[in-house]
């Protein structure tokens, strides 16, 4: 056989073939994996039983080690399972480094990407040794000098060699470079993006190819499917959108059936009751059975419940629903079946200019048990998504931070925790206050002078709740209450100038309380009109983005 004639697979996998259908090597292994050249000579993983070596193209082993696994040779050298976990070995079956990882990747430009026993990635150089001190929650392999790095919130982004980012640009998923572009994902959609980690064209699509020869192919999120050339234009169509938009909008129309439907369920301790027999429900609902019997397939067919035996059981989408959760969003549930949508029936007169005749903050302070569900809904939801946030605030050791307007303390007690060496005030309502458990508490009123000096003032969703003359008083007020040198900490979702994406929770804050969510460009007019400019702006791991204010210019 040539050198340069690369054996196939047998059919059976047991064994490699030439060209002609021929067998190779006379012996027979459990299985067989591609041939590699290594130097002028072939080389392939094999697996007798439980042991695992490399044979060459006689079928001989080429070295006298075993291993639970082996892979192929790249770069002249094989990632190999022992018995002490990952590593590398050369052509001689000798280890590479004394090292031993979790997992252990194939070599790809003269670097590899490893695992250690905490969960945690990074490359190799071809001596084993690490190429730069970073750690990843997931990294690729390198390609074209740029790889795909995952950092522990999620998001991704590309380094080159030495470890360094080639971008200081962050997606919810990523692909390394091809023909000079990347495939993105956002928040939005999938796009492609060069190496400034810059969209090259502003559309997001549901899925994209790479490109070839200058075009790719992209499906819309109707189902469509596009080619597009690299400045983002459609060359063609080569499928129109395969969805019904009758049934679309029809679908979409009918939403509050899904609304009604688990308000229902909570107001009538359903979940609470599980798992319970149709009977048992009944007796408990003070319904009969052929009623509760459509309720709960109503509540299967959203995913809350299902049937087991003649019991139904809570299912883990569906015990988010559950008061003793963590996480409960049963108060939510009543919220947005009770007064919130009431409130989104006034939408139309408020398009039209029509003030909010009633404010929501005053409606929950007045009513002790709502305080409670209310404060609990928010406590759910600040749980779900600062989490991962609080970790990312550039909070510095001694500084002393309010979280104003930060209801019960869900974020002042995740921030405590991870800045121990910081002090942590609580700013809010006293009724709100009163159902707090947070050690520091300040009374605080958003549209009066507050109280102290801060190092740090965190706004986290309190903006978004007030239109703008409110919106300015409130960072007056922050602006005031900061030391010579403190900075203001916004949490805040950022619509984008370019996309409709969080249009709808816009319409919700115009319908609730009267607020709306802005834009970049409107928070830096606000900053200026409250004499505070825009530091930075970091987008983080949920759906808020980090803005920092810092005093203005001149402006003491």
């Amino acid at each position: 056989m040539s050198i340069l004639e690369k054996p196939i697979i047998s059919e059976c996998g047991r064994y490699h073939i030439e060209a002609d259908g021929s067998p190779l090597y006379t012996a027979r292994f459990d299985e067989v994996l591609a041939f590699h050249k290594v130097g002028k000579r072939w080389i392939a993983p094999v697996r007798l039983g439980i042991k695992a070596f490399h044979i060459d193209t006689d079928g001989f082993p080429i070295y006298g080690q075993r291993f639970h696994r082996c892979f192929g040779f790249y770069n002249d050298l094989a990632a190999v399972v022992g018995e002490d976990g990952w590593y590398h070995i050369d052509e001689s079956g000798s280890a590479l480094y004394s090292q031993r990882y979790e997992f252990a990747g194939n070599y790809q430009e003269k670097v590899c990407v490893v695992m250690d026993s905490d969960g945690l990635y990074f490359h190799l150089n071809v001596i084993g040794e690490p190429v730069y001190d970073s750690r990843w929650g997931y990294c690729g392999d390198f390609r074209g000098g740029v790889a795909v790095v995952q950092a522990g919130n999620g998001l991704s982004t590309h380094i080159l060699p030495n470890g360094s980012l080639l971008h200081d640009i962050w997606f919810s998923d990523l692909d390394v470079f091809h023909k000079g572009y990347a495939r993105a994902k956002t928040l939005q959609g999938w796009c492609h993006v060069n190496k400034q980690g810059n969209a090259i064209y502003s559309e997001r699509y549901a899925s994209v190819e790479p490109f070839y020869n200058g075009f790719a192919r992209c499906e819309t999120d109707d189902g469509a499917l596009l080619i597009i050339d690299e400045s983002g234009h459609v060359a063609r169509q080569l499928r129109g959108p395969t969805c019904d938009i009758f049934a679309e909008l029809s679908s979409d129309m009918v939403g509050y059936w899904k609304t009604c439907t688990i308000y229902t369920s909570v107001k009538l301790d359903i979940f609470e009751q599980l798992p319970a027999t149709i009977e048992q429900l009944s007796l408990s609902c003070q319904s009969n059975s052929e009623r509760v019997v459509r309720l709960m397939r109503g509540l299967a067919e959203l995913g809350l419940v299902y049937l087991e035996g003649n019991c139904y059981v809570v299912s883990e989408k569906g015990s988010y629903l559950c008061l003793n959760h963590k996480k409960t969003l049963a108060d939510a549930a009543i919220e947005y079946g009770e007064d919130l949508l009431q409130r989104w029936k006034s939408l139309p007169a408020l398009i039209q200019g029509k003030r909010l005749e009633s404010d929501i903050f005053y409606a929950v302070a007045a009513d002790l048990e709502r305080v409670k569900s209310h404060h609990r809904m928010l406590a759910s939801y600040a749980m779900h998504d600062y989490t991962q946030v609080v970790p990312l605030l550039p909070i510095q050791k001694g500084q002393r931070v309010l979280d104003a307007a930060g209801g019960t303390g869900t974020l002042a007690t995740l921030i405590q925790a991870h800045f121990p060496e910081s002090s942590v005030l609580l700013g809010d309502l006293e009724s709100v206050l009163n159902e707090s458990q947070f050690d520091k508490k300040l009374e605080l009123d958003l549209f009066s002078e507050w109280s102290g000096a801060y190092d740090v003032v965190i706004l986290a969703r309190v903006l978004h709740d007030w239109d703008d003359v409110d919106a300015i008083e409130v960072l007056k007020h922050a602006k005031h209450a900061l030391n010579c040198c403190g900075e203001i900490f916004i949490l805040e979702m950022l619509m984008l100038e370019s996309s409709n994406s969080g249009a709808l929770c816009d319409l919700h804050l115009m319908a609730a309380t009267g607020g709306k969510e802005r834009t970049e460009s409107e928070f830096e007019r606000l900053s200026k009109q409250a004499g505070l400019r825009i530091k930075r702006v970091t987008k983080l791991p949920s759906l808020v983005s980090l803005i920092v204010l810092e005093r203005g210019e001149n402006n003491g």
